[in-house]
C-alpha cells in the first residue's frame, strides 16, 4: 500500500506550487494512471516516491510518504547521460542489480518482445547507440525481471512501436504489481488503468489541483465532462442570481441619490440618508458575496497555436527526391517530396526512422531557401541545458515570444526558468514556437506528439493539420498516424514502402 499525506511539491525558483495537500492511498494490485497538461509535477510526483532525497535542488517537499513495498523500480522519462555512455553488458548486469535479476523472466521478456538478445554481448554498443524504442524495452524488460513490488514509469509508450505498446499494455493489465504511471495515450491509458491521478495548474496555472478516480480513463473523461457541466451550471447561475440583485441595488441607491438631491425637507432627509446607510451595508455585503461565488471552470482546452504569416512553398516544388538511395542503417529508399506534401513514417523499432529524419534535415537544410524546423525524438539534442528559455526562442524580439509562449499556457515565470528546468512537454512546445516565430515552411518531426497531454494532442494535430507547408514526420501515435491529411510510409529492413 502507498500513501500519500499531505504532499506539497513547491518550484523554490518562483515560489510556484506544482502540487498542494496531495492526500491519497494506492492499494496493492492497482494500475493508476498519472495524467495532466504539460509541466504539473507528474514526472516530479514519480521521482519524489521514488527517492526524495534525490529531487532537483530547485524542488521543495513537504508532507508525508509511506509505503510497505520492498523493492522498488524507477524507470525516468530520459536516462541521463552517464548511463547513456554504459554498454548494454555493463547496464544489463549491474552489480547492485544481478543479485535480484530473474534471468529466465528476463529472457523470456525479451524474446516476446523481439528485442534483439545478441547485442547484449556487444561491449561496443552503448545505451545511446541503440534507438530509443529498443532502449525503452531494455529498460522494461530488465525492470520488470527485477521483480519489483511497486513499479513507476514515466512515459513507458512513448517510444515504442505499435506491436511493442500492445506488448506492454498486456503485460501491465496481467501483472499483479503495483504500477504507477504517466502516459499522455489515450489507447494506453484506456487499456492499463484501474484508477486515474489528474494533477492540474487551474487560474491560469496559479492553483494546484488534483483528482484521484477510481475507475478507467473512459469512465474518469465522462465523470470530468460531467463535472465541468455542473460547475459551469451553478458558476453561471451564481453569477446571473448575483447580476440580478447588483442590479437592483444600483437601481435603488440610484433613485435614493436622487431624492437626497433633490428634497427640501430635513426629515425627510434624515430618513433618506438611514435608506442610504442601509443600501451602503447591502453594496458591501453584494462585494464579499461576489468573493464567494463559485469558480467557472477553465475551459477544457489547452493550447492555442498557428502558423500566421510563413510562407509555403509551391504546391509543385520538388524538395527532396532521392532514386536508389542508401542510407546509413543499409535501406534502398526511393522517396519524392513535394513542397506542402505531409506525410509520416512508421515502423518497428531500431529500423532507423529517427536516423532517417536526421539524414532528411541535413540535406533539406543544405538548401537556403528551405526554413527547416525541427523536433528530434530527444529534445536536449538540440537544446543547452543552462540556456534560457527567451534566448532559444528570440533573442532579439523577447515579447513576441512571450505572447506565443502565453499561449501554449506557458506563465510568465516559467518563461523566465532555465531550460533545463521544464518537463518534456514543454520543450516540446518550445519546439513548436520556434517553427512559428522562425516562419518554417518544412516541418521535420520525431514523434511530435508524444509528450502532450491528451487535452492538447488534439489540438497539436489541428495545428499540423493546418499548416501550409510540408510535413515529414515519424510517428507511433494511433491517432495522429491515422490523420487522413497524412500519408502513410513504412521503414523496414530493406526499404521504404
Amino acid at each position: 500500500m502507498l500513501q500519500l499525506n499531505k504532499l506539497n511539491l513547491t518550484h523554490t525558483k518562483d515560489l510556484s506550487q506544482l502540487l498542494k495537500d496531495l492526500t491519497l492511498t494506492i492499494n496493492n494490485g492497482e494500475k493508476v494512471a498519472i495524467i495532466g497538461e504539460e509541466g504539473t509535477g507528474k514526472s516530479t510526483l514519480l521521482k519524489a516516491i521514488f527517492h526524495p532525497e534525490k529531487l532537483p535542488d530547485y524542488i521543495n517537499m513537504s508532507g508525508l510518504i509511506k509505503h510497505d513495498f520492498t523493492k522498488v523500480i524507477h524507470l525516468p522519462q530520459e536516462l541521463d547521460q552517464l548511463t547513456l555512455t554504459k554498454s548494454l553488458h555493463a547496464f544489463l548486469y549491474n552489480e547492485n542489480d544481478i543479485p535480484f535479476l530473474d534471468f529466465n523472466l528476463f529472457f523470456q521478456l525479451a524474446q516476446s518482445c523481439r528485442f534483439d538478445l545478441d547485442l547484449l554481448d556487444r561491449e561496443d554498443i552503448r545505451l545511446k547507440d541503440l534507438s530509443g524504442g529498443e532502449r525503452l524495452k531494455l529498460q522494461v524488460i530488465k525492470a520488470l525481471a527485477l521483480n519489483p513490488d511497486l513499479l513507476l514509469l514515466d512515459e513507458p509508450s512513448s517510444d515504442l512501436d505499435l506491436e511493442s505498446i500492445i506488448w506492454l499494455e498486456k503485460i501491465i493489465q496481467d501483472s499483479q504489481q503495483t504500477i504507477l504511471f504517466i502516459s499522455h495515450d489515450e489507447g494506453f491509458l484506456t487499456t492499463c488503468a484501474t484508477a486515474i491521478l489528474h494533477l492540474e495548474l487551474t487560474q491560469k496555472r496559479r492553483k494546484s489541483k488534483w483528482t484521484f478516480f477510481k475507475g478507467s480513463y473512459p469512465e474518469y473523461k465522462s465523470y470530468r465532462q460531467n463535472q465541468y457541466q455542473k460547475q459551469l451550471q451553478i458558476a453561471s447561475k451564481e453569477r446571473t442570481d448575483f447580476q440580478k440583485k447588483k442590479a437592483k441595488q444600483e437601481k435603488l441607491q440610484a433613485s435614493l441619490h436622487h431624492q437626497l438631491n433633490h428634497t427640501k425637507d430635513s426629515t425627510a432627509g434624515r430618513l433618506l440618508a438611514k435608506k442610504m446607510k442601509v443600501i451602503k451595508s447591502q453594496e458591501r455585503k453584494l462585494d464579499i458575496t461576489q468573493n464567494q461565488l463559485k469558480e467557472l471552470p477553465d475551459e477544457l482546452e489547452s493550447i492555442a497555436i498557428f502558423f500566421s504569416d510563413s510562407i509555403p512553398l509551391p504546391k509543385k516544388k520538388i524538395i527532396l527526391h532521392w532514386q536508389d538511395y542508401i542510407l546509413e542503417t543499409g535501406q534502398k529508399v526511393n522517396l519524392l517530396i513535394r513542397g506542402q506534401d505531409k506525410l509520416v513514417i512508421t515502423g518497428q523499432n531500431g529500423v532507423g526512422k529517427s536516423r532517417l529524419l536526421k539524414t532528411i534535415v541535413t540535406e533539406l537544410e543544405e538548401n537556403s531557401s528551405f526554413r527547416v524546423g525541427y523536433m528530434p525524438q530527444h529534445y536536449d539534442d538540440l537544446l543547452i541545458e543552462n540556456e534560457k528559455v527567451l534566448d532559444f526562442l528570440a533573442p532579439e524580439n523577447p515579447e513576441q515570444a512571450r505572447n506565443l509562449l502565453a499561449s501554449l499556457q506557458l506563465t510568465r515565470q516559467e518563461i523566465e526558468h532555465d531550460i533545463c528546468h521544464l518537463s518534456g512537454g514543454q520543450k516540446a512546445k518550445l519546439f513548436l514556437a520556434k517553427m512559428v516565430l522562425d516562419k518554417c515552411n518544412i516541418l521535420v518531426l520525431d514523434e511530435p506528439t508524444r509528450h502532450f497531454s491528451p487535452t492538447s494532442q488534439p489540438l497539436v494535430r489541428e495545428f499540423l493539420a493546418g499548416f501550409k507547408g510540408a510535413i515529414i514526420s515519424v510517428s507511433h501515435d494511433r491517432h495522429l498516424i491515422a490523420e487522413p491529411y497524412l500519408k502513410q510510409y513504412q521503414l523496414d529492413q530493406k526499404t521504404l514502402l
